[in-house]
């Protein structure tokens, strides 16, 4: 029983400030903690009062919590306050709980769920479990399944800490777009876990990793003078931090300097110097080693990750690194010096077991930090955003999944686990580190190399997956069946005629299959705008693609649009003029294809088709994937071959008002 319940029976205030975000932890260390939420409205004296179980409780406010506004904050919606509570004096190790008050009147509810707890002493042992999710910021179901399932993977073990390796809020970082895309799909976990985040490409779109501005920096409360231990950076964009025997660094891959020779290198050796943990873990956002939705091997970021911050790295003995970035997940081997563009296993694996503690056995290393023996890599970016197809494959990788998910990581006295969970909550990956007595490795001469063959291909959206495959089936025999009619003689647009769609072209293709689906945004993502027909070649286009001939063969177009009560969903359908080929989806379910085969890789093979008109099919099958209310249209363009003289896609959505 709380001995100081009974304080907090004071009644709501209709005049109350109200919360608007948060309340959420930052800036944990084993004696302090910050707590920081938004009111709508100013608050008359903000309180913090925060307890352990049976104590009486205590009191934070007045110069201990920072307000801050719009002249502080460099994006904030009118009328709303920011608040920085700063707890300190607190027990190593220890749970309080908490509230926010506004003098008298309770701000948050009287729910155990909101409570911290203190990191244990440096260098102390204790169990540690750890969540790791990378560009989930989608706000769609496939980011809210991944949170459902850590919470229930981890519901008799709860996390202890929560690292997100960038690109929370799609798709400019903005203010809104992380209230809606990561302060809301995450409260639960956030008024109890503190995130500590790297910076990721799309908040690097909206803030300033040099100068430490933007929404980024408004949201998180990261250290720059060793707070949480460590070796004070002075920029919140990179830190590192302790929690018992692990350290902890999170690096900015997008925005600084990336040489050996730039500031953070030079932070990075100094910090690796000091550290006296057993386990060192880095984290950013640009991988080293990827072939997901992008190449490790060819993008400036990732190539400079890899050949200047490994090398520090390795060399200060770390155990694990963990990015995103590429929508997939990847897990090297044991490996050590793949530093090399292009990346080859050639010389570099120490370990090409599977790390699987009753498979072919955890990855051994000495139990003391010794440099150079042995990393293992994950790229974890597939947390709501996922590939619809990758790039290649990265031959250093043990495990390769296309699907939503995320990490767990256990760090237990000389052993780490590390788990992958997809959205469903089945573990999909397992491997384990083992640090004890003295280890030696010799480089394997031939190791196992990763193929095609390594890639389970599962995710919605991913091509060759088998729901992918029977939904491309199913459409193209949809598209045989529905012999095109007649355009009804009776009825009324729902996307009119030469309407404006959004389209992607130029030789660009979406990275997930979330462009398919309602909410995605489209201006964001850096698609243009123009009107229906699409395509180049014979004179009847209106918005149309000069450089598409012997360039490239697909284009993509999306339309959102609104079905009104009354709306006889079975009496829809779609009249369509295209050379050659397309694929139609509503609200993300592949629903009709014509002149276009999908192999079990992904593959298209295109067939001839005439525009010699508008052809109308109705999409009575597809009733139920219609809503009352917002929906989309996404289409697939495709054009025959790279030497054809024309291509034209040309849609437009009606209901047949015909009587029966």
């Amino acid at each position: 029983m709380r001995l100081a319940f009974p304080l907090f029976l004071s009644c709501f205030s209709l005049t109350a400030a109200e919360i608007t975000r948060g309340p959420y932890l930052q800036l944990g260390h084993s004696e302090g903690m910050t707590i920081v939420w938004r009111t709508q409205g100013e608050m008359e004296a903000p309180v913090v009062r925060y307890w352990q179980e049976g104590h009486a409780a205590k009191s934070c406010s007045g110069r201990s919590i920072l307000t801050r506004g719009q002249k502080s904050l460099s994006a904030i919606p009118e009328g709303q306050l920011q608040f920085e509570a700063t707890l300190t004096g607190l027990q190593p190790d220890h749970t309080y709980q908490y509230a926010i008050f506004d003098g008298d009147q309770r701000l948050t509810p009287d729910d155990a769920s909101y409570q911290l707890q203190t990191h244990p002493l440096i260098g102390e042992e204790r169990d540690t479990r750890v969540w790791v999710v990378g560009d989930s910021g989608t706000g769609q179901i496939h980011q809210r399944k991944v949170h459902s399932a850590m919470l229930a993977y981890t519901a008799e073990s709860p996390l202890d800490l929560y690292l997100h390796v960038g690109d929370m809020a799609y798709g400019q970082g903005t203010d809104p777009q992380f209230q809606s895309r990561f302060f809301e799909p995450y409260q639960v976990t956030l008024q109890s876990i503190g995130c500590w985040a790297a910076l990721g490409n799309h908040e690097g779109k909206s803030s300033n990793g040099r100068k430490g501005v933007g929404p980024f920096f408004d949201a998180y409360v990261n250290p720059t003078q060793g707070e949480s231990g460590g070796i004070p950076s002075g920029n919140e964009s990179y830190y590192s931090f302790d929690y018992g025997t692990a350290h902890f660094i999170c690096l900015n891959s997008y925005d600084v300097d990336r040489s050996e020779k730039g500031k953070m290198a030079q932070w990075l050796k100094r910090d690796l110097a000091a550290t006296g943990a057993k386990w060192i873990i880095g984290f950013w956002h640009h991988p080293p080693y990827t072939k997901g939705t992008h190449d490790s091997d060819i993008e400036i970021e990732l190539i400079e990750m890899r050949e200047s911050i490994m090398p520090i790295l390795e060399a200060g003995g770390v155990d694990l690194v963990l990015s995103g970035h590429s929508h997939i997940y990847e897990r090297s081997m044991l490996i050590d010096k793949a530093y090399h563009t292009p990346t080859t296993a050639d010389g570099v694996v120490l370990d090409d077991g599977d790390g699987h503690p009753t498979g072919d056995g955890a990855y051994q290393k000495p139990g003391e930090v010794t440099p150079h023996k042995g990393t293992v890599a994950i790229v974890t970016g597939h947390g709501g955003a996922l590939g619809r197809n990758s790039r290649g494959v990265m031959p250093i990788m043990r495990s390769i999944v296309l699907d939503h998910g995320s990490t767990i990581l256990d760090i237990s006295g000389d052993t780490l686990d590390a788990v992958m969970i997809d959205l469903n909550g089945k573990e999909r990956d397992r491997f384990q580190i083992k640090k004890e007595g003295q280890v030696s490795h010799e480089v394997i001469a031939n190791p196992r190399i990763a193929t095609r063959e390594t890639e389970e291909r599962t995710g919605a959206g991913v091509l060759g997956a088998p729901a992918t495959r029977e939904a491309a089936r199913l459409a193209k025999l949809a598209g045989e069946k529905s012999i095109p009619q007649p355009l009804p003689k009776k009825f009324t647009p729902l996307i009119p005629r030469n309407d404006e769609w959004s389209y992607l072209a130029h030789d660009q293709k979406p990275e997930t299959e979330m462009w398919t689906r309602v909410g995605f945004d489209a201006a964001e993502e850096g698609w243009a705008k123009g009107p229906a027909g699409f395509g180049y070649g014979d004179s009847d286009d209106r918005t149309v693609f000069k450089d598409m001939a012997k360039k490239y063969t697909e284009v993509y177009i999306r339309k959102e649009f609104e079905i009104p009560e009354g709306t006889n969903l079975a009496k829809l359908g779609v009249a369509i003029n295209f050379d050659d080929g397309f694929i139609l989806h509503i609200n993300g379910h592949q629903a009709i294809s014509r002149s276009v085969r999908r192999s079990p890789n992904g593959k298209f093979t295109i067939a001839s088709h005439e525009a010699s008109g508008f052809e109308y099919y109705s999409l009575k099958e597809f009733a139920q994937h219609f809503v009352i209310g917002q929906n989309v249209i996404a289409i697939e363009g495709f054009n025959v071959s790279l030497t054809s003289s024309d291509f034209s896609l040309d849609p437009y959505l009606i209901e047949d008002l015909t009587a029966n």
